[in-house]
């Protein structure tokens, strides 16, 4: 393996990667490396059950060091003992936050638990783990766990199982993490070592990005908070489907190399619709003509390894392929019907000119100002629009996945002549991954039926796809389904025989 820069090649060291893999068989019981700020006491536990020792620890490397003693786990019952019990744990949602000390030791697992949020710092009483040596303690990278539990009641759970634990402390308000050992009193401040800790990927991120934007990355990331406003109406429920009546037919469009068509299909299924699956060579040969569809998603793909070319492959099979090319002007004819293209499928519907086909000056999607693809979790607000897909979340900001390399919105005309009805929390890069004319993440057809979107709402319907959700919350479905359920209601406005919920 190896990276290539314009001037050299770097070529992966010669590591052994042992890597394993476990069953989860419930995705929403996870715990995520950050300290809740109400949560309860902070615990560490030494899954090693060994002494601290800085052998082959990455503290030894700075010092130009190995070590001849590294730490092992002595008691490997003991230990699966305790995982199976932190597993059982974590599904009775007695843990809220947890973390692994690996690379940079006990030190390092504290100060990232409270890397990811502003505000957050930790009160710490490290004597119990009776190591004398501070530094020794705080950089051995013995196997072992700090978790934040819900509240105390925790300790008699591992008391019962005979668990060896320390309570270390608990969290706080601030930016400091302070630490006491004996009578050494250490104070950490959490900004300036959150920049430090996120220099090596700055560093790296100056060779890999273009005009600037790593320095933009790097002042920017901790400026940028996921803030959310959802709807006052959404109650996070699946939407009730009539089963005895029929459900409106949609079609997944996709070409070689395409992705996402299953995440779409199920939205636009739990949404009550039934899905058709349409490849490109269905359109080419004859055997699809979509007159019975009401509602179609071009789904996303990839740049490279493929023919879509970021879709101008994609619109090149339509543009030249004549049975397809009709089928398509055929549907965006009618005026009883709905369409969606997200990401690969908003660059397709830009690339054949299908959202604003009245503009003298065509709109067009261009390469990511960093000049790379960028695969994030951000967050976008709904404007003021008219779209049948997103009328109802107008005034929400909410978390959302993007992963593109060319999502920029080249938009020649001024804002007003087109239909943004998304932009990105933030016009900064990097919560705007690519440098959009406008900030505009969405952009819709004048009339609100025809929607391109760059980022992935049909991979944020549910509540653990989110990289960060709102505390708290237990929904079945995020939000973003609701855009779906929306064009599902349209239709059923319109005429279409098709399902309504329980409560329409």
């Amino acid at each position: 393996m190896k990276q290539k820069y314009p001037n050299e090649d770097v070529i992966s060291p010669g590591t052994v990667v042992i890597s394993s893999v476990g069953n989860c068989d419930d995705i929403s019981k996870v715990v995520e490396p950050v300290l809740k700020k109400d949560g309860g006491p902070i615990y560490y536990i030494n899954l090693s059950a060994d002494a601290f020792h800085l052998g082959g620890s990455s503290f030894a490397q700075t010092q130009n060091k190995i070590g001849a003693t590294t730490p092992d786990i002595k008691e490997p019952l003991a230990f699966a003992k305790t995982f199976d019990l932190i597993q059982s744990l974590i599904k009775d949602e007695m843990i809220l936050a947890g973390h692994d000390v690996a690379s940079g030791g006990l030190i390092t697992t504290l100060l990232e638990m409270c890397f990811a949020d502003n505000g957050l710092g930790a009160k710490l009483d490290m004597n119990s783990l009776a190591e004398e040596d501070t530094v020794k303690m705080l950089f051995a990278e013995n196997c072992g766990i700090v978790i934040q539990a819900k509240h105390e009641s925790i300790e008699a759970i591992f008391e019962a199982n005979d668990i060896s634990f320390h309570h270390l402390g608990e969290v706080v308000e601030g930016d400091e993490v302070q630490i006491l050992n004996g009578t050494e009193s250490h104070t950490f401040n959490i900004p300036e070592l959150r920049d430090v800790w996120f220099e090596t990927s700055y560093l790296l991120d100056q060779k890999q990005t273009a005009n600037n934007l790593a320095t933009a990355r790097f002042n920017n990331y901790k400026n940028q908070s996921l803030k959310y406003t959802f709807p006052s109406h959404f109650d996070g429920k699946l939407p009730v489907i009539d089963s005895s009546k029929p459900r409106p037919k949609a079609a997944i469009l996709r070409e070689k190399g395409s992705n996402s068509e299953r995440e779409m299909a199920n939205a636009m299924y739990l949404a009550g619709f039934d899905v058709k699956d349409v490849h490109m060579t269905d359109l080419i040969s004859g055997r699809e003509t979509l007159e019975d569809i009401q509602f179609i998603g071009a789904v996303g793909g990839f740049s490279n390894s493929d023919v879509l070319g970021s879709a101008k492959g994609w619109a090149g099979a339509f543009r030249y392929n004549e049975k397809a090319r009709t089928t398509l002007e055929n549907f965006f004819k009618r005026e009883d019907v709905l369409s969606v293209g997200i990401c690969n499928g908003c660059q397709l519907f830009l690339e054949l000119d299908l959202i604003n086909p009245e503009h003298t000056k065509k709109s067009k999607m261009d390469y990511n100002d960093s000049h790379k693809h960028e695969s994030n979790f951000t967050s976008v607000k709904i404007q003021k629009n008219n779209s049948v897909m997103l009328s109802s979340l107008e005034g929400t900001t909410l978390g959302v996945w993007i992963s593109h390399g060319e999502g920029k919105f080249a938009l020649p005309l001024a804002e007003d002549q087109y239909n943004i009805v998304g932009k990105y929390g933030y016009a900064e890069y990097p919560a705007n991954p690519n440098g959009s004319d406008y900030n505009a993440a969405m952009i819709c057809s004048p009339d609100g039926r025809h929607l391109a979107t760059m980022p992935h709402i049909e991979r944020s319907t549910f509540q653990w796809n989110w990289a960060y959700y709102v505390d708290g919350r237990k929904d079945e479905v995020s939000p973003w389904l609701e855009a779906f359920v929306n064009a599902r209601k349209w239709l059923v406005t319109k005429g279409i025989d098709a399902v309504v919920e329980a409560e329409d």
